[in-house]
């Protein structure tokens, strides 16, 4: 298979609350109807959606050698990822508690296990091939964003571009840890916070200042993903916001990553940016109304999606 991406990351299994009227009190116990055993962490999120949308697509990441691990690694090649992941015997598989609200917000648990210590020691360089190379769950990586930069680096030497998707800072946005990431954007092409990470890590609330801060440190484009607003699409010369397509959502977990997918694959086809995040828009949004493998839509479902709408979305 000729690879046109390359994604890199964390993997985990997610365990999804069906939606949840409220957080249990300490010490009570709260029933849900169902409790959903999924692959998740971003960059496992990220290659399935691609792979579901057509893309040739490669994962490189770590997972433990315990009960999950065949389960993701299964859902993977049913899906068509190649898989080029460590099974560790010393480490288990990251896990995450996600707990799902009716109100579309949600609570992650984490435990990060073999992510920990996923680092360049554990694949070759050779192994990033294709046209596009993605890090995803960066903040997640303690050790592999360490040597992040030199992935990018040897992808610019192939001519790749280079995608960041910086994922929420469990530590706290420490100015160590942003500047960081600063450097880390001199060699990104695309970067996709979302708007609570680019407040973050630009001391600002305001959208179009958030994205003309993050456009000084080095990026083509960034889109700022904005959940039920769509999302704010700018590079040096003008900002847009691309509006999303309304649903009644039962579970947004993983959406960001479906809408990281889709626009690089209408990337790949040729599309303009802002036609490639109207389609973003679209896949994320068609993506928080199903659970397990089916919130991972196709080219035709998203497509077929867009043509009910009929929908011109940007401003």
């Amino acid at each position: 298979m000729t690879i046109d991406v390359t994604v890199i990351g964390d993997i985990n299994v997610d365990m999804i609350t069906h939606p949840l009227t409220g957080i249990p009190e300490k010490n009570k116990q709260l029933l849900v109807p169902y409790i959903y055993l999924n692959t998740g962490g971003c960059a496992c999120n990220t290659a399935i959606a691609c792979a579901r949308l057509g893309i040739n697509t490669r994962l490189i990441g770590k997972v433990g050698d315990d009960a999950f691990s065949p389960f993701i690694l299964d859902t993977l090649r049913d899906v068509g990822v190649d898989r080029k992941i460590k099974v560790s015997s010393e480490e288990k598989t990251g896990i995450t508690l996600a707990l799902a609200l009716q109100d579309s917000s949600r609570s992650f648990i984490t435990y990060k296990g073999a992510n920990d210590t996923f680092s360049v020691k554990d694949f070759s360089l050779e192994l990033i091939d294709g046209k596009v190379v993605i890090i995803s769950g960066y903040n997640l990586l303690d050790t592999l964003r360490k040597e992040a930069r030199m992935i990018f680096e040897y992808a610019k030497g192939k001519e790749m571009t280079t995608v960041l998707d910086p994922n929420w800072d469990p530590k706290g946005w420490s100015q160590d840890r942003i500047e960081d990431i600063n450097r880390m954007l001199k060699l990104t092409d695309f970067f996709f916070p979302d708007l609570e990470e680019g407040k973050s890590m630009t001391f600002t609330n305001e959208p179009n200042l958030i994205t003309v801060k993050l456009l000084m440190q080095g990026p083509e484009i960034v889109c700022l993903k904005l959940g039920k607003r769509g999302c704010l699409l700018a590079d040096e010369t003008k900002s847009q916001l691309i509006k999303s397509f309304p649903v009644k959502p039962v579970n947004t977990t993983g959406a960001g990553d479906v809408f990281l997918a889709a626009f690089i694959r209408q990337y790949l086809e040729g599309e303009s940016y802002e036609e490639a995040a109207l389609f973003a828009n679209a896949a994320a949004a068609l993506s928080t109304t199903q659970f397990g493998l089916e919130r991972y839509p196709t080219y035709q479902e998203v497509k077929k999606f867009m043509n009910r709408e009929n929908y011109e979305g940007s401003t």
